[in-house]
């Protein structure tokens, strides 16, 4: 799946959702029965609101709630994103959209479903392999002339495989960046120890959370331990 595609990939069309002239009455009821913590709201076909329980309640009392509709309630206005609308230029969204869903519209504008937001999460933390097939690095280099191709060389001669990296600046005066390798090496331990060697500040790095299931691999990073003295 191309990642221009995952937003069609994830769309549920078959979620519910209520227009805005629905009773509030009715909504509450139906959100209880079936389970559901929120809905999307729609105005003239397209989705505007996305309305929760919480919402609801003070609403729906005998007496105040009778007539209401959802358009009374002057729900924020939470709005959408397109169907192939890339992923990636979503993500830097994902916060303007308080709830578990998100709205997603046709390039007209209309109202095609929903997609939930643990799922672009999920595929974001699959793209840059945060699971457990990786391991964490961290350095800290200087920014004035930085070749990130030549960090990633580097790494690649000691036998590590670069999954994805991020960069950032840690303060704005300081003349630094910090860079964070996702990395599949057989040795971490030694991994750290070459890029000590080479230079590099290292911040970080995932825990040797494997060593003690090997007792010769324990035995050979004690050798480099002990020749590093």
């Amino acid at each position: 799946m191309l990642l221009n595609e995952c937003i069609d990939h994830c769309l549920d069309a078959t979620y519910p959702f209520f227009n805005d002239d629905a009773a509030v009455t009715e909504v509450l009821a139906f959100l209880q029965e079936r389970g559901l913590g929120s809905v999307p709201v729609l105005h003239e076909g397209k989705a505007e609101a996305i309305v929760t329980i919480p919402d609801l309640q003070p609403s729906a009392q005998p007496k105040t709630g009778d007539g209401l509709r959802l358009a009374d309630l002057q729900l924020e206005n939470t709005g959408s994103v397109r169907r192939h609308e890339h992923l990636f230029d979503i993500f830097s969204r994902i916060h303007t959209f308080p709830h578990s869903i998100i709205p997603v519209s046709e390039e007209n504008g209309l109202y095609a479903g929903i997609i939930q937001k643990v799922t672009l999460l999920e595929k974001i933390a699959g793209v840059f392999h945060l699971g457990e097939e990786g391991l964490t690095l961290e350095l800290e280099v200087p920014y004035a002339g930085l070749k990130l191709s030549g960090v990633i060389e580097l790494l690649e001669k000691n036998d590590a495989t670069v999954l994805s990296f991020g960069s950032y600046f840690p303060l704005p005066e300081v003349e630094s960046m910090i860079v964070t390798f996702r990395v599949q090496t057989h040795d971490l331990f030694r991994l750290v120890k070459n890029m000590e060697k080479y230079g590099y500040s290292i911040r970080y790095a995932s825990a040797f959370v494997k060593e003690g299931e090997d007792e010769l691999r324990e035995k050979a990073l004690e050798f480099i331990r002990y020749m590093d003295m």
